[in-house]
C-alpha cells in the first residue's frame, strides 16, 4: 500500500534509520525520586510568580473565581492542569478547589499534589481543598469519594476542567503506516507507527473522550451543578484531510492523524451540543506546550522545536504554560460573567498561521549537514 502513498509523512525517508512504535515510559533514578519533592515545589512557585505577575500588569482579571467551587481534573504536574491549580490556589478567591490525578506515588506530579496540599493547608483551606488520587470515574469508591469532598467543601455547584492526559500513539485498523521524524543522541530518525490494539484504542477514545464529556452528566445526577465545563485541545486534532492515506497531507499530524485525534472528537461534539443552551462548555484551542505529555508523543518535542524556531524566526513571542493557563481562566471568567459565547477559544492565535511552513519543514528535515534543511538548523533553539 505504501507505493500508493503520495504523502511524504506516509512514506519512509530511506536514508534515516526507522524505529518502531512511540517513546517509552522511563522510570526515574533514585536522585531524580528525592529531588521529586523540591522540584514540585519550585514548580508552584515559579508558576505562581509568572502567574502574578500579568496578573498585576492587568493582563488578566481572575476576580471571577472568588466564591466559586472548581473541579479540576488531571491538575497535577508542570502541565496546564498544574498551571490552572497554581492561579486558582493562588488567586486565594476560590470557595474551594478539588483535584483528581492518577499518579505514581515515586512522581513529580504526585509530589506537586502534595506540594498543592501543603500549600492548602498553608491558607487555612481545611475541607475547601481536596486532592483525590484514585483518578476519574463514573461510578465506584473512586466517586463516591469525590461526591464526598465536594460535600465537605461545600461545593453544590462546581467549575469543571478536565486537562487529563492517557492517549496512546498509533494506527487505527487497515490504516497505513506513518513515519514521524525525531531527534535522539545519535541524530535524526524516524518512527514508524504500530498498529493499536483494540484496549489502546479503547483506553484513547475512553479516558480523555467520552469519560470526560459524560462526567458533568454524572455530577449533576448527584446533585452537583456545573457552572462550566472546560476541556483543552490541539489544532492538530482538526486537520481532517491528514487522516486520509489518498490525500498528500496523511499523517502530517504525526499521531495526531493516526489515534490522538479521537478524544478531541468527543470534546467538540460535546461542545457543538452545548451551543444555544445554557450549559456553558469550553473547548480551547493551545498551541504545542512543553507538558509531560509531549516527549511520549512520537516527533514531538521535535516538532514543537521546529515551531518554536519558525516562531524565532518570525520574531513571535513564545508564550509559556501558566501564561496559558491565564488566557484559558480569563476565556471561561468572560462566559460565566460576561456573556462571552465563542465555545471554541483560541490560544494559539500567535502561531497557528505557521503551519503549513512547519509541515514542509518537517518532510524535508535530513541529517545532511550540507543540506538547507540539516535538522539541527530547524530544531536548535537561540538561547
Amino acid at each position: 500500500m505504501t507505493n500508493n502513498i503520495i504523502s511524504p509523512f506516509g512514506r519512509p525517508d530511506p536514508n534515516l534509520p526507522i524505529r518502531e512504535g512511540a517513546p517509552a515510559l522511563t522510570r526515574p533514578t533514585k536522585e531524580e525520586i528525592a529531588a521529586f519533592p523540591e522540584e514540585a515545589a519550585a514548580l508552584l512557585r515559579k508558576n505562581w510568580e509568572a502567574q502574578s505577575a500579568l496578573l498585576e500588569a492587568g493582563q488578566f482579571n481572575l476576580d471571577w473565581v472568588e466564591g466559586r467551587h472548581f473541579l479540576l481534573a488531571g491538575a497535577t504536574g508542570p502541565g496546564l492542569g498544574g498551571a490552572f491549580a497554581s492561579a486558582i490556589l493562588g488567586t486565594g478567591k476560590a470557595a474551594s478547589v478539588t483535584i483528581i490525578g492518577r499518579d505514581l506515588t515515586r512522581s513529580l506530579n504526585y509530589e506537586t499534589g502534595k506540594a498543592m496540599q501543603a500549600q492548602a493547608e498553608a491558607a487555612g483551606m481545611g475541607n475547601r481543598f481536596h486532592w483525590l488520587n484514585d483518578g476519574m470515574a463514573l461510578e465506584g469508591p473512586p466517586l463516591a469519594a469525590l461526591l464526598q469532598a465536594l460535600k465537605e467543601a461545600g461545593a453544590d455547584r462546581v467549575v469543571y476542567f478536565n486537562t487529563v492526559a492517557a492517549a496512546i500513539s498509533g494506527l487505527l485498523p487497515g490504516m497505513p503506516p506513518v513515519y514521524v521524524k525525531d531527534v535522539d543522541e545519535n541524530g535524526l530518525f524516524q518512527w514508524k507507527l504500530r498498529p493499536l490494539t483494540e484496549k489502546e484504542i479503547e483506553i484513547t477514545r475512553f479516558v480523555m473522550g467520552e469519560m470526560a464529556v459524560r462526567f458533568p452528566s454524572v455530577l449533576e445526577e448527584n446533585g452537583i451543578a456545573v457552572e462550566a465545563s472546560v476541556f483543552a485541545d490541539w489544532r492538530g486534532s482538526l486537520d481532517k484531510i491528514s487522516r486520509d492515506p489518498t490525500q498528500r497531507e496523511y499523517g502530517r499530524q504525526g499521531a495526531y492523524s493516526t489515534s490522538l485525534y479521537i478524544p478531541k472528537e468527543f470534546l467538540q461534539e460535546a461542545t457543538r451540543s452545548a451551543i444555544g443552551t445554557d450549559r456553558v462548555v469550553l473547548d480551547i484551542f493551545y498551541p504545542m506546550m512543553r507538558t509531560r505529555a509531549l516527549p511520549l508523543i512520537p516527533g514531538g518535542v521535535t516538532t514543537a522545536n521546529v515551531n518554536q524556531k519558525l516562531m524565532q524566526i518570525e520574531g513571535i513571542r513564545h508564550i509559556d504554560v501558566p501564561e496559558l493557563a491565564l488566557m484559558g481562566l480569563d476565556f471561561v471568567g468572560r462566559a460565566l460573567t460576561e456573556g462571552y459565547d465563542n465555545p471554541f477559544p483560541r490560544a494559539d492565535r500567535h502561531d497557528a498561521h505557521l503551519d503549513e511552513w512547519m509541515f514542509e519543514v518537517m518532510a524535508r528535515l535530513n541529517n545532511d549537514e550540507n543540506s538547507d534543511f540539516y535538522y539541527k538548523r530547524w530544531t536548535e533553539l537561540d538561547e
